[in-house]
């Protein structure tokens, strides 16, 4: 094994690694400012100089590779004399404005002049006086810009979006948006996150709070089901910031979308509806309203209807209260989430789970993204995606209904006329053309072939077994990850408690609404935002039961249709779990209590169940410890261990899926879309708050977004019509 001698000691290397990779994994110290793992090496600090034997000059450890035999220092005095002076280069246009910088407290350029020794200026200059730039929800101070690049480079190679470049030379050099005056990108803060000085701010926090002041919380993305957790930060009661843990990404909502728990509109007190007025009430009030309500309650004529925003535990206290009930009529947002092709799905793979890991995508040879506009739904496996691409040379894929963002790192990227994936699959498999011959070559040389699925396939595909098959023609031994993309919560909480073609189906639901068999309804957490004819037939049959009982935050939408409402804490509030995409169990832990008479959603079913003489835990550790722990493959250990890293335990199959190709008839396929940055849990309307006027100014951006068609846009697939959602 080829080995390097760092500082008289010998270390062992793979090909590729550079000095300071080597250096970094045996705890070996080199000072660094530009230089991050994530993406490949810029070199532009010069601080992790170094010196290597038979160099006629010092060297820039980041991108200096290693070789076998080579010796190295890292430690002397005329290494540190030169880092020094590159570290006075910069400071000539860095202002020394700590006092004031919302980083002070956590900036990299701070914390190595003190490493240096170095409490003041060592060459005075006049420092750059420029206006701060506002994109959106970015402030850019370009007179605290060192000029490192990890914002521009972490936003190529992270997130996909390419967002940003360099303007001017030298001295005059800054940061700018690639195209127009602000930013097209995802808003996720990954910039924000790798700056290592205070260049690149949020625009919620800027000046709001110093950062040792904040106390910090590490919790579940509340938002999305794909992305890493996020560190919350809290003073006197408020949330203030949210950011990333050290390495990973979030998505806008996770960083700028926690106001809507402080919405003005929220509700927070009970509220029964009489002659079409709502009125608040006491939960002991609204609790003896729904005992005569709910007197005489027989199970065929009760149902519920359940979100994807509850954590694990309250979905399995709700169960719980439908077992008192004695009904098995659940209907969750499952039903209303690509119902058709989930059910090929399990037949294929006999789980709902994703197989394999997220992380998975990382290590993969070929990736196939499949009708899934990834910005919009799962943006956390874009990143990973992104990962695969950059540094593992991944060849990348596209099949979709138009061309993405990202699909300048796309090695091909083809357009399904009409929604006829199964066409494309087709050609892939047969067809002599060079681009459909290069990727059977790409499969062939591949070890790993990954596949993530989106809702533009499963909405326009008249034959959703299609990438099914696809996948037999891949082969069970290269198939390293298979991943349905998903913008919900916690969508595969419900999956994993088989809350999922098992029984009860929103068609049978919405029979018995029509046929006034339903006399009381329970709306947990559901906000029929779904387009199409059941969706449709959904909101029409919602107006039959006799008793509609709404646990939520937002009385609106769906809920509005209740004549009890009774106020429900947001994740951010409440402690539990999620199941993410890949399967790993997130931790929910509570950032903050808003005011209000809000209860949790375990304590609300506690408070249901009693009215059913039945007993349901209102904590949400006993409910993990005594209905999940070991069941439905939840880890069989205390709540109180949970950290985010186990995953819920599937065995899946690898059924081979039998299909014929049939070309479709040409028909124009109509799919919605969600707006960049919604949530997909929470309406856009509880998203901001009505002081946060970058907030408002980005949801009108993307409520502008046009229908996109082939007659429309170049880029659009034939015979396909895609629209933006509009929430409320």
């Amino acid at each position: 094994m080829a080995e390097i001698i760092i500082n008289g000691n010998t270390y062992s290397f793979e090909k590729g690694e550079s000095v300071l990779d080597v250096a970094n994994r045996n705890g070996v110290h080199i000072p660094t400012l530009c230089y991050l793992k994530e993406i490949t090496p810029i070199g532009a600090c010069r601080l992790c100089l170094v010196q290597v034997d038979g160099a006629k000059r010092l060297q820039a450890a980041c991108v200096t590779y290693a070789m076998d035999g080579m010796k190295v220092e890292t430690d002397n005095e005329y290494i540190w004399t030169h880092r020094k002076q590159m570290l006075d280069f910069i400071l000539i246009k860095h202002p020394l404005d700590c006092p004031v910088c919302d980083k002070a407290g956590e900036c990299m350029l701070q914390d190595t002049a003190y490493e240096f020794g170095m409490m003041t200026e060592k060459v005075s200059s006049e420092k750059p006086k420029d206006p701060k730039a506002h994109w959106n929800k970015i402030v850019y101070n370009s007179n605290l810009c060192v000029l490192c690049e990890r914002c521009i480079k972490s936003c190529h190679e992270m997130t996909g979006c390419s967002a940003l470049k360099m303007e001017d030379r030298g001295f005059y050099n800054h940061v700018v948006p690639a195209k127009g005056d602000t930013l097209n990108c995802d808003f996720c803060g990954t910039c924000i996150d790798r700056c290592p000085v205070g260049a690149l701010l949020d625009t919620q926090f800027h000046n709001q709070a110093r950062v040792w002041d904040l106390s910090e919380t590490v919790t579940a993305s509340p938002f999305s089901a794909s992305e890493s957790d996020v560190v919350y930060g809290v003073l006197d009661g408020k949330i203030e910031r949210g950011k990333s843990v050290e390495g990973a990404q979030i998505s806008s909502q996770s960083r700028f979308g926690f106001n809507y728990i402080e919405n003005p509109s929220r509700v927070k007190t009970p509220l029964v509806k009489s002659n079409g007025e709502a009125a608040p009430k006491s939960w002991e009030e609204v609790m003896t309203v729904l005992r005569d309500r709910l007197a005489g309650c027989k199970p065929e004529n009760t149902a519920m209807l359940m979100g994807s925003r509850l954590t694990n535990e309250a979905i399995a206290a709700y169960k719980a209260l439908m077992g008192a009930i004695g009904s098995k009529k659940i209907v969750t947002e499952a039903d209303f989430t690509k119902p058709v092709f989930m059910k090929k799905y399990k037949e294929k793979f006999g789980t709902f789970a994703n197989i394999r890991r997220a992380d998975d995508l990382k290590k993969a040879d070929v990736i196939f993204v499949i009708g899934a506009d990834l910005r919009r739904e799962a943006v956390g496996l874009k990143w990973r995606m992104m990962n695969a691409v950059i540094h593992n040379d991944c060849k990348l894929i596209t099949v979709g209904l138009k061309k993405y963002e990202y699909d300048v790192f796309t090695n091909k990227s083809l357009l399904a006329d009409g929604g006829d994936f199964g066409g494309v699959f087709e050609k892939i498999k047969t067809d002599t053309g060079e681009s459909f011959s290069d990727i059977r070559e790409y499969i062939k040389d591949a070890k790993k072939v990954a596949f993530i699925v989106g809702n533009e396939y499963a909405a326009a595909c008249p034959q959703p077994e299609a990438v099914l098959a696809f996948a037999d023609f891949i082969g069970q031994e290269k198939l390293s990850a298979f991943l349905v993309a998903n913008d919900k919560t916690n969508i595969y909480g419900l999956y994993a408690q088989d809350l999922f073609a098992g029984g009860y189906s929103a068609d049978e639901l919405i029979k018995d609404l029509e046929a006034k068999n339903i006399k009381n309804l329970f709306l947990i957490g559901f906000n029929n935002t779904y387009t199409g004819e059941t969706a449709e037939k959904l909101n029409n049959a919602l107006r039959s039961p006799e008793t509609v009982v709404a646990v939520d935050l937002f009385n609106d939408g769906t809920s509005a249709r209740a004549n009890v409402f009774l106020p429900a804490k947001a994740a951010l509030e409440v402690d539990g779990s999620f199941v993410k995409i890949g399967g790993r169990l997130a931790k929910v832990r509570k950032v903050v209590d808003t005011a209000g008479e809000q209860k949790s959603d375990t304590e609300i079913a506690s408070m249901l169940a009693g009215l059913f003489k039945a007993s349901v835990p209102a904590c949400p550790e006993e409910i993990y410890n005594t209905m999940l722990a070991g069941k439905y493959g939840y880890p069989e250990v205390k709540f109180s261990i949970l950290d985010s890293c186990l995953v819920i335990k599937t065995a899946p199959a690898f059924n081979e899926t039998p299909f014929k190709y049939e070309q479709p008839k040409n028909a124009e396929k109509t799919v919605f879309v969600n707006p960049r940055h919604h949530s997909g849990t929470i309406t856009a309307k509880a998203n901001f708050t009505v002081r946060d006027e970058f907030a408002v100014q980005n949801f009108h951006f993307q409520q502008a977004e046009e229908t996109i068609t082939s007659e429309s846009c170049e880029c659009a697939a034939k015979g396909v019509k895609l629209i933006t959602k509009k929430f409320q």
